[in-house]
């Protein structure tokens, strides 16, 4: 059983700090996230393996030197290995594949002292905005249970939101960072491009990916860029003391990769911009000059061939060739939609995304940051992103259909419905820069409602110390979900 009731009083440096100074132990640190982790994974599904052998031992080893010395971590079930652990990609076809070297990422967040208990749910693949896979059921976010938390590192954010520990591994291939943050309420920064470690790409979109955490707490997110990043230099963190100059800073109106953007996120976007005014930042309304709809396209060929190429690795990895039963639905019709796609088509795409890069460059060259929401809704209801009726047969006629074109066309309609929701992300994932999700605001139903932030190539430290700024001015961390970990007492009193 826990029994350190302060546990979620404190970020994870502050709890390093704790251990630092003897005020508690390692151990006493890693009980009672076990004992958080039992009291409401139950609710959230979460977290889909535990490791707890693996984080005593870690615990016991943690060294003052550390910069996370025995604080518990969580690894997300896709991208790095974790030794020992099942890395199911949230799939059927991979629940008995258990790696048997960590990952480097994995081997740095050891060495920064943390103690990894468990892996977290991902959608499969994580190929989709929400997390629910078939193989472990979906999670659950803890500020509504009837809703998602997000995707693809839903698990993550949701145990970071409901206070089982104050930072854990995400990854953003399209917005896998963002969007749970958004969901769930917590900070998420995507590094740039290269800044991190990162997993030997298999697929198309392997560029795209960047893998850091989601956490309660800015300066958790720069400490943890400080100990795992590929630059000696970071300063993450020491730069969170200097606020920010007044920056001129970019907001996006339209829905970008959406349709349109509901009232109470357009609401939130007018508070974020007056907010930045009063902090003293000049603030107008100005975007990249993009062809969205041409983006769109882009990203779904990838997307799609993506898929396909993963089912193929997995040939490979399995020695046979998967069956129906291996993976779900939604990720047989990407791969479908990825073997109609010819080299005339990723071409167009590749061309299209170096043009966008460009725009995008050329706009951050004229602003510091540029100011958007995360998604475009508030968080879905549980099973709001599966196919409708009609969308199933559109499915059907895609998958009986012999005609490239009416493939593509319908495929483009049903790809609509995820840019629905996650209108915001994708951009920054194929461009490089970085980009957070920083939790703001609330709706009037107690949802969580994040702004996106993005800045040019490199300025992730930027973005951070922008973070933090925010964080002074609207702290959000002693917001809590009504799942919430902290000790039955405590919630009572």
């Amino acid at each position: 059983m826990g029994g350190f009731l302060e546990y979620g009083d404190y970020d994870a440096v502050g709890l390093a700090g704790l251990v630092r100074k003897g005020e508690v132990s390692a151990h006493e640190l890693l009980q009672e996230a076990l004992a958080r982790c039992e009291r409401v994974n139950p609710q959230i599904n979460a977290v889909i393996h535990r490791t707890d052998a693996l984080a005593k031992e870690a615990a016991a080893a943690a060294q003052p030197s550390q910069p996370f010395a025995g604080v518990p971590f969580l690894i997300k079930d896709l991208g790095p290995a974790l030794a020992g652990a099942p890395l199911t990609s949230g799939s059927k076809l991979f629940a008995a594949y258990v790696p048997e070297e960590d990952g480097e990422l994995v081997k740095r967040f050891k060495a920064a002292g943390l103690a990894i208990f468990g892996k977290t749910n991902v959608p499969e693949f994580g190929l989709t905005p929400v997390t629910e896979p078939e193989l472990f059921g979906p999670c659950r976010n803890p500020w509504d249970l009837n809703r998602t938390p997000g995707g693809s590192s839903g698990g993550a954010a949701a145990t970071v939101a409901a206070g089982i520990l104050p930072m854990a591994h995400a990854s953003d291939g399209g917005g896998s960072i963002r969007i749970p943050a958004s969901c769930c309420g917590v900070f998420g920064l995507k590094p740039s491009r290269g800044l991190n470690p990162a997993a030997q790409a298999q697929t198309d979109t392997g560029d795209f990916v960047a893998d850091h955490v989601v956490s309660r707490s800015v300066r958790d997110s720069a400490a943890a860029l400080d100990a795992v990043c590929n630059r000696a230099d970071a300063g993450f963190l020491a730069g969170l003391e200097h606020p920010p100059e007044r920056l001129r800073i970019a907001v996006v109106r339209s829905a970008m990769m959406g349709r349109g953007v509901a009232p109470e996120v357009c609401d939130a976007l007018d508070r974020t911009a007056a907010l930045l005014e009063k902090l003293g930042h000049h603030v107008e309304e100005a975007e990249p000059k993009v062809d969205y709809d041409e983006f769109r396209w882009a990203f779904l060929i990838y997307w799609a061939v993506s898929a396909k190429q993963t089912l193929e690795n997995a040939a490979i990895a399995l020695g046979r060739q998967p069956g129906r039963a291996d993976a779900e639905v939604a990720t047989w019709r990407l791969a479908a939609m990825g073997a109609v796609m010819s080299a005339d088509d990723r071409e167009r795409a590749r061309r299209t995304i170096w043009r966008a890069a460009k725009a995008f460059a050329g706009f951050l060259s004229r602003y510091d940051a540029v100011l958007s929401p995360v998604l475009a809704a508030p968080p879905l209801l549980i099973g709001q992103n599966r196919p409708t009726g009609l969308e199933e047969i559109g499915i059907r006629a895609v998958r009986l259909s012999q005609s490239p074109r009416l493939k593509k066309a319908l495929f483009r309609t049903i790809g609509a419905k995820s840019f629905a929701f996650a209108a915001f992300t994708q951009p920054f994932n194929m461009t490089g820069q970085p980009a957070m999700s920083v939790p703001l605001h609330w709706t009037p139903e107690g949802l969580p409602i994040g702004m996106q932030f993005a800045a040019k190539l490199g300025a992730d430290g930027l973005l951070l110390r922008l973070a933090r700024q925010l964080e002074i001015a609207q702290g959000w961390a002693q917001r809590r979900p009504p799942v919430w970990a902290g000790e039955p007492q405590r919630e009572t009193v």
